[in-house]
């Protein structure tokens, strides 16, 4: 049977690295944004009416002052700001001549691109008798540096991009290979080798500390582990002299002459005196599994199948159901016979308290024990969970229907062996137990 850690009912947040990059891909926005802005900004300075103002200001000025002078006089003939007053068919000569058609009215910059592609001027045309006043701003050389500041702008974005792009990469590779150097150092620690401890020669000070914090927590867990193994050592040890008082006073009263009504009972605490012997047994030995591994024992498990098919026939009185040997073929296992007897025994305790009719089939071919009952069945996922929470229960509060479920994961873990369940309702279920090969 095999468990699965139970997910997190919780959503996992973004990890740090993605944080990370998320945090400077907004940084890289904000800053695009802000440079957007910007170059929108200076754009509107080209056709802010600033300019038309001071086109108005000039002609109205010149205006002022009577429009009996010659043509041209008192209008700025150098400069970014020019005037021309035209009369007649005769155009100035340093006036751009696709001025004189112009209708009256104020042409801005972009109104201006579809005659001259080469300068920019806002111009304003203001009729003035029988003739026209023009006025024009060169704004060639501010259009010039705005264009060049918009090109610093998104030179600056690029080199920014970049720059925040080096960063996440960085970021991640100086921060991903240590974290999954941690993570393979975590996974590489083997639970049956005690007094592993992770390295701490990490060059970023948070996974040192990780990594102490780590083997602090490794320390706690082996102490506790220790004093656990310590008081099971010491309790299997105390169990077993009253353990062996009792079996010493059963021995005795067999000897004498007892009613018969007193022989079953006496039977039984025979068996369970037996049982217990032997669950002390087991637990002593999986105690000593972290510590040094006991020497090899090999059990003849066919004779010892056959032994506990009758030990378990009891269980069957007043039930008509009976446990049927199929095949024995000989098989040595390695391990000790307390620890074979408790699995086993196990199996076939849960085969004959599930059955009440029919035949409980056992047999033993190519390296496998199974266990074919006619009881009720189960649902094997349901049956998944309560095996789950019985071994949870178990180790929380000590109940002895978890204790034959536990020797037999733990014992069936130790040595190897695999244990398949299967059944459905109403047809019964099948208890098949491998074993790896011998070393002979």
């Amino acid at each position: 049977m095999t468990e699965r850690a139970p997910r997190g009912s919780g959503r996992r947040t973004p990890g740090l690295r993605r944080k990370i990059a998320m945090l400077f891909l907004l940084f890289g926005l904000v800053l695009g944004a802000g440079l957007t802005i910007q170059g929108n900004l200076s754009q509107q300075l080209i056709v802010h009416p600033i300019w038309r103002d001071l086109l108005q200001s000039s002609t109205n000025q010149y205006l002022a002052d009577g429009d009996s002078r010659p043509a041209g006089h008192h209008l700025p003939t150098s400069g970014l700001v020019r005037g021309w007053n035209l009369r007649g068919t005769t155009l100035p000569g340093d006036m751009p001549p696709y001025f004189a058609s112009l209708e009256p009215g104020y042409y801005d910059e972009h109104d201006m691109d579809a005659y001259d592609s080469d300068r920019s001027h806002a111009v304003l045309v203001t009729p003035a008798g029988d003739g026209r006043i023009v006025m024009a701003v060169d704004i060639t050389e501010l259009e010039d540096y705005q264009n060049m500041t918009a090109m610093v702008s998104v030179l600056i974005a690029i080199l920014s991009g970049l720059m925040i792009l080096c960063s996440v990469l960085w970021l991640y590779h100086s921060m991903n290979q240590p974290i999954q150097s941690l993570a393979r150092r975590m996974e590489g620690l083997d639970p049956e080798q005690p007094s592993q401890r992770l390295q701490t020669d990490f060059a970023l000070r948070e996974l040192h500390d990780i990594a102490v914090l780590v083997n602090r927590h490794l320390e706690r867990v082996e102490r506790f582990i220790e004093r656990e193994r310590s008081l099971l050592d010491q309790a299997s040890h105390e169990f077993r002299t009253p353990i062996a008082v009792i079996a010493g006073a059963v021995d005795v009263l067999k000897l004498y002459e007892l009613p018969p009504g007193a022989r079953r009972p006496l039977e039984r605490i025979e068996s369970t005196t037996r049982n217990l012997t032997e669950i002390m047994a087991a637990l002593l030995f999986l105690s000593r599994e972290a510590e040094a591994r006991a020497p090899v024992e090999a059990i003849r498990l066919d004779s010892l199948a056959a032994v506990l098919v009758d030990d378990h026939e009891h269980l069957l009185q007043g039930a008509q159901a009976s446990f049927v040997v199929a095949e024995l073929q000989p098989l040595w296992v390695e391990c000790p016979e307390a620890i074979a007897r408790i699995v086993v025994g196990n199996l076939l305790r849960n085969a004959a308290e599930n059955s009440h009719e029919g035949a409980i089939t056992v047999t033993l071919a190519d390296h496998c024990l199974s266990i074919q009952d006619n009881g009720a069945g189960f649902d094997t996922v349901a049956a998944a969970r309560r095996y789950t929470q019985a071994l949870r229960d178990s180790t929380k509060q000590g109940g002895g229907q978890g204790l034959g479920l536990f020797l037999t994961r733990r014992i069936c873990e130790r040595f190897g062996w695999t244990l398949t369940i299967s059944s459905n309702p109403g047809s019964g279920t099948l208890a098949e137990l491998r074993f790896p090969p011998a070393r002979r």
